[in-house]
């Protein structure tokens, strides 16, 4: 279990590249994901709050145009298999 896995996993921006930073930050929230299921939360209920948050807090950086204008395009990115992990390519 990862009590702090906040503290574990924290890093200064500066050293690391736009890659580098994606990758720490998946891995922070997969880890909190974790946590989360080992205390008892449905995935649905993850999933939902997870979104819930991350569109909450573009509405709060870009505003509400923008963030619908975002999720308009979400459609067509599930449609394309970007979201998918495990896929074959032909």
């Amino acid at each position: 279990m990862h009590n702090n896995w906040l503290q574990e996993n924290s890093f200064d921006e500066e050293d690391f590249s736009l890659a580098e930073r994606q990758q720490t930050a998946i891995n922070v929230i997969e880890a909190a994901w974790e946590e989360a299921t080992e205390h008892g939360v449905e995935d649905e209920i993850l999933v939902n709050t997870s979104l819930f948050a991350a569109l909450s807090k573009l509405v709060m950086l870009y505003g509400e145009d923008a963030t619908a204008e975002y999720c308009r395009k979400l459609s067509t990115r599930v449609d394309n298999g970007e979201f998918t992990l495990f896929r074959v390519l032909n």
